[in-house]
């Protein structure tokens, strides 16, 4: 779960650093601020979605019988 976070956040950094060095390249000397909200929402996203990837597959596992994994039928 903190992988995909941590994943999630660095796309957000690198994209504001592109953003920024590109408009550095245009002489604009812009105020760097952060935008806090999209970062926790990102993170938020990126958490969820490392959970739901890590959690459905064993769900799934878990609900069949252990006589179909078997490959033995009734």
């Amino acid at each position: 779960m903190a992988a995909g976070t941590l994943l999630g956040l660095l796309a957000a950094v690198v994209n504001l650093a592109g953003m920024w060095s590109a408009l550095a390249l245009l002489s604009v000397r812009p105020v760097l601020t952060l935008p806090w909200q999209a970062l926790g929402t990102t993170a938020a996203a990126c958490a969820l979605l490392a959970v739901v990837s890590a959690t459905l597959p064993a769900a799934t596992a878990l609900r069949r019988r252990p006589v179909e994994l078997a490959g033995v039928r009734e």
